[in-house]
């Protein structure tokens, strides 16, 4: 049977202290004698069994120390410090194979039974706990770590941390932020899972601005594509964007942004910033590697950013990706609108009769407006008639198409002087 490493150390440790009591027991009971007048000396027969159980520890071979001892288990007159010992070793024994339920009973069998020297029994509610722990009764663990505090000088950072995770688990967030804190404060050097429930406790107090600082402390010590991404959603929340900006820039340096929606949002942060040219390339390259999807919508935030940075010629081949991705006309209609920018008129004019054709426009107007200028500019004046009435019968483009349809009157009249 596989032996989980914890409860084989946690037997080691706790048959070791009790063996100890077999060898020095003179010592102990004189200082009990003095304090409690205990008698922690076990029975002759009691202490040639543990000692055999000892050596079959030692060899981890647990399941015939179990054997070995149960019938001691069974025995209903043991004085008190022999049924106390009996109990504790058994249930390591039992640990040390995972079988948590039976260990935990005789466990919580030497406890009850109140008779071992206090280094045993703080010991024995220590681990104890754990196992209650590691059984998800957290109620329970939680009242056995209170009691080894009460009766520890100094608890020490990884006691605080259970304790803190303990009432985590119970939604006790308020009880486990002092111990969350100690457990960190108290740390010789920056432990990760320690930090990590101290953010997670921060948070869940509101407390924000101690929630920032965990996590700078997160990413500085154990620099991860998580913690990185939390704190730069953490600036945000804070409204500290150009930091959340640098943050997510690290990340994206570090190849960290493989998901869609994160590559997104540090292009919509770069724009939000006024820095198109980077929001563009960081669009451009997740595109190349496949981590932004070739999406109408995507395709359009690329093209708006190159246009922003003024780069007109490489946004016209995104813009138009898009624009025949697209579910109606509109993106066409900038497309026509970046053409005329840069007066290539029978491109302009392809894009926007492309517009009109798709259809579902937000302006039509508009589209038939600058298709009648467009063709106007290339001197197709009979076109640009047919759209510039049509442009008439919307009424935001109606001023603007009566006024091309004079240029049109006048041209006409200037072509028939000729």
């Amino acid at each position: 049977m596989r032996r989980h490493p914890r409860f084989t150390r946690i037997a080691s440790i706790l048959l070791a202290l009790a063996m100890s009591s077999l060898c020095v027991h003179g010592a102990v009971a004189k200082e009990k004698k003095r304090s409690s007048k205990k008698n922690f000396i076990p029975s002759e027969s009691v202490g040639k069994r543990l000692l055999r159980v000892s050596e079959y520890a030692e060899e981890e071979n647990f399941a015939e120390a179990e054997s070995y001892l149960e019938p001691l288990t069974q025995k209903k007159r043991l004085k008190k410090y022999d049924r106390a010992l009996v109990f504790q070793t058994y249930g390591l024994m039992l640990a040390a194979q995972e079988k948590y339920e039976p260990a935990t009973v005789a466990l919580e069998t030497a406890l009850s039974v109140d008779y071992l020297p206090d280094s045993s029994m703080q010991a024995l509610r220590y681990n104890l706990a754990q196992l209650h722990m590691a059984k998800e009764n957290f109620p329970r663990s939680i009242e056995l770590l209170n009691i080894w505090m009460d009766n520890e000088e100094n608890p020490n950072a990884q006691s605080e941390f259970l304790l803190a995770a303990a009432y985590a688990q119970t939604d006790a967030w308020d009880k486990a932020l002092p111990h969350s804190r100690k457990a960190v404060s108290k740390s010789t050097k920056p432990v990760e899972q320690r930090l990590g429930l101290l953010l997670a406790v921060e948070f869940q107090n509101g407390n924000l601005l101690e929630s920032l600082e965990t996590l700078k402390l997160l990413a500085s010590y154990f620099p991860k594509k998580r913690y990185m991404v939390q704190l730069a959603a953490a600036y945000s929340g804070l409204e500290q964007e150009d930091n959340a900006l640098a943050t997510l820039e690290i990340a994206n340096l570090e190849g960290w942004l493989d998901r869609e929606s994160e590559v997104i949002q540090l292009a919509q942060r770069y724009l939000y910033a006024e820095l198109p040219w980077q929001a563009a390339q960081a669009l451009q390259r997740g595109l190349e590697q496949e981590i932004v999807e070739a999406s109408a919508d995507n395709l359009e935030l690329l093209a708006n950013a190159l246009l922003s940075a003024r780069e007109y010629d490489a946004a016209l081949e995104p813009l138009s990706q898009a624009a025949e991705l697209s579910e109606n006309g509109d993106l066409y209609v900038r497309l026509g609108q970046v053409h005329l920018q840069v007066e290539n008129w029978p491109e302009a004019r392809k894009a926007l009769s492309s517009a009109l054709e798709k259809g579902e426009l937000k302006n039509p107007g508009n589209a038939n407006l600058l298709l009648g200028i467009t063709n106007f500019n290339e001197n197709r004046l009979k076109s640009a008639r047919t759209s510039f009435r049509a442009a008439l019968k919307d009424e935001e483009t109606e001023k603007s198409a009566r006024q091309w349809l004079q240029h049109v009157d006048r041209a006409e009249r200037e072509r028939a002087q000729l």
